[in-house]
C-alpha cells in the first residue's frame, strides 16, 4: 500500500515539473503584431485587420485603437495554433477583424494593447490611406458583391531584383536576389520565372529557394527568394536587365461560396494571369589596381588560406614526391590560378603538370570551398635538401589590398643509391660503354641460331574466334560505359529538370523517413502536413515545376494530362484528403489510421515514379 502511495506522489511531482517547464517554455516571450491585407482602401470597401499574439494561448481580447470613421463589419474571429519543433513550443493566437472606412484621409491604427498576467504589451502601428472611390490601374472587378469591390493587383503580387552592392571589383563576388512577393493566403499557380541575363558574369546558384514572411507598408507578404553569386568578367558600367515573372492568381468568388477546404486551398475562385518585370540593376565594376600587384597574381579575388603537404619526405633520386597544395576560402573557387614554386629552386627537380580538384563546401551566403592542387616532382640530385618555397597571391576587395600567402621550403631527405650503367645489347652503342660493360650480343645470338624451330605448344590466338571477339569487345564496352557515365554526369550537372527527376525518389524517401519519425512522436498535424508536402514535392520534381505551382486544386488535372492512370489519381486523391482531414480535424486520429495513410502515400509515390 505504501509503495503505491509513494508511486502516486512521484507521478504527481513529475507531472507538476513538466507542466511548469511547459508553461515557462510557452510563456517565455510575448509578442503582439498587427497587420492588414492592404494599406490603401476606397471609401465603402473594407480592410482585414489581424492581431497576432505570439507566445500565449489564453490571452484576453486585445484592446484596439481605431479611428472613429472605421466601422466594425465583423470580428473578432479567433484562431489558435501550437507547434512543437525540436522540443520548443511555439504558440500563436490570432484575432481577425473587418473594418470599413467612411471618410477619406490618412489614418493610424494602433498600437494595440494587451494585458496578460499583470504585464502590459503593445504592438506596432499601421498607417492607412482612405481615398475616394476611383478605379485603380491594374485592378480586377470581382463582381462578387453589391458594393462593386475591386482588388489592386499591384499590391497583391510584385517582384524585385536587388544586389548586395552597387560597386565591385572585377572578379569580386556579388550576391543577386530575385524576390517574389505575394500577399499571405493568396493562392497562385503556374509560376514561370525568366532569370535576368548574366552574360557579363560567371554565375553560381546559391542554395535552394528561401521562403519567409515580410511586412511591407503594414501588409504581410509571403516571399520566395532565389539567390545567385555573380562574378563580373569585365569592368565599367554594367546593367543587369530585368527578370520576368508570370503566374495565375486566384481571386475567391463570394457569390458562389464553396466549402471551407476549397477556400483554404484556393478553390472556387477565378484565375487571372499576372505578368511582372523587375527594374534593371546598374553596377559599377572597377578594374583591379596596378599598384603593388604581385608578379604571381593570377586573378584570384576574395579571401583565402593555403596549406601545403609533401609525401614522402625521404626518397631516392628519381623517385616521385607528391606535393599537395590546398587553397580554401570564399570567392570564385573554380577560377583560382596555380600557386607558384620558386623557379630558382626547381633546377634540380623534374616536375609534372598540376592536377586539380574543386570542392564547394558552402552555397549559403556566398561561394565557399577549396581547390586542391596535386603536383608530382622528382629530385634529380643528391644535393637537394628541400622543396622550394610556394607562394599564392590574391586581391582582398574588403580592404582593397593585394595579399600574398607564402609557405616555407619543405625539407626532404635524398637517400644514397648506387646507379649502375645499363647494359646495352646493341653493337652500335658498344663504343659508348667501352671498358664498362661486356657486350653480350655476339655471345647470345649463337645460342638462338634456330629461332624458327620454336613452336607454340597451344592453339594460336588467331585460331580462337571467341577469345578474339572478347578482346575486341572489351575496349568497345569500356568506351561505351565511359561515354554513358560522362553523359549522365553532364545531364545531372547542366540539366536541372533531369537532375530533379533523377533524384526525386531519393528525396521523397528521405521525407517519408521524416514523416515516419513524426509518427513515432505521435504528432498528427506535423505528420500529415509532412506527408502531403512530400507527395506534392515529389510530383513537382518529376514535372520540373516549382513546388508552389503544384496544389491540391490543380494536381489532378495536371496528372491526367500527363497520362497518369485513373487508379493512381484516385489513390492520390484519397491520400491527400486523408492528410487534409488529419491536419484540420479537431478529433484525435488513431495510430492505425496514420500508419495506413503512410503506407498509401508510399504506394502512391512508387506508382507516380513509374508513370511520370
Amino acid at each position: 500500500m505504501m509503495r503505491k502511495v509513494f508511486s502516486i506522489i512521484i507521478f504527481v511531482f513529475m507531472l507538476s515539473i513538466i507542466s511548469t517547464a511547459y508553461a515557462k517554455k510557452v510563456n517565455k516571450e510575448i509578442n503582439v503584431v498587427i497587420s492588414v491585407d492592404k494599406n490603401r482602401v476606397e471609401i465603402g470597401n473594407h480592410i482585414r485587420l489581424t492581431v497576432g499574439v505570439e507566445g500565449a494561448f489564453d490571452t484576453d481580447i486585445p484592446e484596439l485603437s481605431v479611428p472613429e470613421s472605421f466601422s466594425l463589419m465583423y470580428g473578432p474571429s479567433v484562431s489558435t495554433q501550437t507547434t512543437i519543433i525540436n522540443n520548443v513550443v511555439k504558440v500563436f493566437r490570432g484575432f481577425m477583424y473587418g473594418f470599413s472606412p467612411s471618410e477619406n484621409g490618412k489614418f493610424e491604427i494602433g498600437p494595440v494593447t494587451l494585458k496578460y498576467k499583470g504585464k502590459r504589451y503593445t504592438s506596432n502601428s499601421i498607417n492607412i490611406e482612405v481615398v475616394e472611390r476611383t478605379p485603380f490601374e491594374s485592378t480586377i472587378d470581382e463582381g462578387t458583391d453589391r458594393s462593386g469591390k475591386r482588388v489592386d493587383i499591384n499590391k497583391m503580387v510584385f517582384v524585385e531584383l536587388v544586389t548586395d552592392k552597387a560597386e565591385a571589383y572585377i572578379y569580386e563576388e556579388i550576391i543577386q536576389s530575385f524576390k517574389l512577393y505575394f500577399q499571405k493566403g493568396l493562392p497562385i499557380d503556374d509560376l514561370d520565372y525568366v532569370a535576368a541575363s548574366t552574360k557579363s558574369f560567371l554565375a553560381e546558384k546559391l542554395g535552394d529557394e528561401r521562403r519567409y514572411e515580410e511586412v511591407r507598408d503594414g501588409i504581410l507578404y509571403n516571399v520566395i527568394e532565389l539567390r545567385t553569386a555573380l562574378f563580373p568578367l569585365v569592368s565599367g558600367k554594367i546593367e543587369i536587365p530585368p527578370a520576368k515573372f508570370k503566374c495565375n492568381i486566384i481571386i475567391r468568388q463570394q457569390r458562389n461560396r464553396g466549402s471551407m477546404f476549397e477556400e483554404f486551398m484556393g478553390g472556387g475562385g477565378r484565375r487571372y494571369p499576372v505578368e511582372r518585370s523587375t527594374e534593371p540593376v546598374k553596377l559599377l565594376i572597377k578594374q583591379l589596381p596596378e599598384v603593388d600587384k604581385p608578379e604571381d597574381f593570377a586573378g584570384a579575388v576574395g579571401k583565402y588560406t593555403m596549406d601545403v603537404l609533401a609525401k614522402p619526405a625521404k626518397v631516392k633520386i628519381g623517385d616521385p614526391i607528391t606535393l599537395s597544395i590546398n587553397i580554401r576560402g570564399e570567392g570564385n573557387i573554380q577560377t583560382i590560378g596555380e600557386p607558384l614554386l620558386a623557379p630558382d629552386g626547381m633546377n634540380n627537380f623534374k616536375d609534372y603538370d598540376y592536377e586539380t580538384k574543386v570542392t564547394i563546401t558552402d552555397r549559403g551566403d556566398g561561394i565557399r570551398g577549396e581547390k586542391l592542387f596535386h603536383k608530382v616532382i622528382e629530385p634529380q640530385s643528391e644535393d637537394v635538401d628541400f622543396i622550394p618555397g610556394i607562394s599564392f597571391s590574391y586581391f582582398d576587395p574588403d580592404i582593397e589590398t593585394y595579399k600574398t600567402l607564402t609557405h616555407e621550403p619543405v625539407p626532404i631527405e635524398i637517400e644514397h643509391s648506387d646507379i649502375e650503367t645499363p647494359i646495352r645489347l646493341s653493337l652500335e652503342s658498344a663504343g659508348l660503354a667501352k671498358g664498362k660493360v661486356k657486350i653480350l650480343t655476339k655471345d647470345i645470338l649463337p645460342l638462338m641460331t634456330d629461332l624458327y624451330s620454336f613452336k607454340n605448344q597451344g592453339v594460336a590466338i588467331y585460331k580462337r574466334p571467341v577469345l578474339l571477339s572478347i578482346i575486341f569487345l572489351i575496349p568497345i564496352l569500356i568506351v561505351v560505359a565511359c561515354v554513358y557515365v560522362q553523359r549522365q554526369r553532364a545531364l545531372l550537372s547542366n540539366d536541372v529538370g533531369y537532375a530533379r527527376k533523377k533524384h526525386a525518389m531519393a528525396h521523397a524517401q528521405k521525407h517519408l523517413s521524416n514523416a515516419r519519425g513524426l509518427l513515432q512522436l505521435d504528432n498528427p498535424p506535423e505528420f500529415y502536413a509532412t506527408l502531403a508536402g512530400t507527395i506534392l514535392k515529389h510530383i513537382a520534381d518529376k514535372l520540373n515545376v516549382t513546388s508552389a505551382s503544384v496544389t491540391s486544386d490543380n494536381i489532378y488535372d495536371i496528372l491526367e494530362k500527363r497520362g497518369v492512370s485513373n487508379e493512381v489519381i484516385k489513390g492520390l486523391r484519397q491520400c491527400l484528403e486523408s492528410c487534409d482531414y488529419g491536419r484540420f480535424s479537431s478529433g484525435q486520429l488513431s495510430r492505425e489510421q496514420m500508419e495506413s495513410t503512410l503506407e498509401t502515400a508510399e504506394k502512391v509515390i512508387v506508382q507516380l515514379e513509374k508513370q511520370l
